[in-house]
């Protein structure tokens, strides 16, 4: 009896395709829409503010393909039900989804004895249960098509676990936990699933968390400079299209991701360190 090979599932072909991201106002989420326009998608962004939403679509028109659109809608994906309504209008206004990017998340950063349990709820909510809310409500969407994907937007601290993130890193661990099961159960039906671990990058959002997060965490996460949006954007469309399960975009989340799977003491030791002299590093 010959063995049948299952093959890694690839969306190479956007031309034409439905893809919606949720926090797609700014930031990452723009440019990563932007990159899909370019590849001759349709795209439609949600996210909470409507002048920003507005504003981003004017902006991204001009990266649309001729016949191509570019659909904005507010919508909070905290809001299950609310969610849930934005993404079947979507469905029905434009044939169908064929692609869903997570992207909407926050940060709260500080020392995990002085944070309010109020500041975990509230990041659990927008980065795991958004998420999840979305990904329900497009799955029947997704899965109606002969190929569809999903994606979802963790962390280099969803890899591991850095000082000062303790209410982000478990949500973003969360959803690479998320997304291997939905890659083992749903694949063999034709769902792509890719994790985006983008490193610190320059945003507003990244701005002012700068501002509040510990000495510690800044000697660590700092250590780089942050990479612009448009770059990430491009290493993932980049494996999006080689149906890359997890995309990390710059040398150092690569080196902690292999280091921190051979051998986690040495990597725990490393980040000790480096936390150690921010601790001590004059002000």
């Amino acid at each position: 009896m010959e063995n049948k090979v299952t093959k890694v599932v690839k969306m190479k072909d956007l031309d034409g395709k439905n893809v919606v991201i949720t926090g797609g106002s700014y930031g990452i989420g723009k440019e990563v829409a932007r990159a899909f326009l370019k590849e001759g998608a349709n795209v439609y962004i949600i996210a909470r503010n409507r002048e920003k939403l507005e504003a981003a679509v004017d902006e991204l028109e001009k990266d649309a393909l001729t016949g191509r659109r570019v659909g904005a809608h507010p919508g909070d994906v905290t809001d299950r039900e609310g969610i849930s309504r934005v993404i079947d209008g979507i469905a029905s206004q434009a044939g169908g989804i064929d692609v869903l990017v997570n992207n909407a998340g926050i940060v709260i950063p500080g020392y995990f004895e002085k944070i309010p349990v109020e500041d975990f709820e509230t990041v659990l909510k927008t980065n795991y249960l958004g998420s999840l809310y979305s990904t329900k409500a497009a799955l029947p969407h997704l899965l109606s098509r002969t190929q569809s994907a999903v994606t979802f937007t963790s962390s280099p601290a969803g890899l591991k676990g850095i000082f000062g993130y303790s209410t982000y890193s478990p949500t973003k661990a969360a959803l690479i936990g998320l997304a291997e099961v939905i890659r083992a159960e749903l694949k063999d039906r034709g769902l792509q699933v890719t994790v985006l671990c983008p490193p610190d990058t320059d945003t507003p959002g990244f701005r002012e968390e700068k501002e509040v997060r510990p000495a510690e965490t800044e000697a660590i996460a700092g250590s780089t400079p942050p990479a612009s949006p448009a770059h990430v954007a491009s290493r993932f469309i980049r494996g999006f299209k080689k149906g890359k399960f997890i995309i990390i975009c710059d040398f150092n989340s690569k080196l902690l991701y292999r280091v921190n799977g051979i051998a986690p003491r040495l990597a725990d030791r490393i980040l000790d360190g480096m936390a150690a002299k921010g601790r001590t590093k004059p002000k």
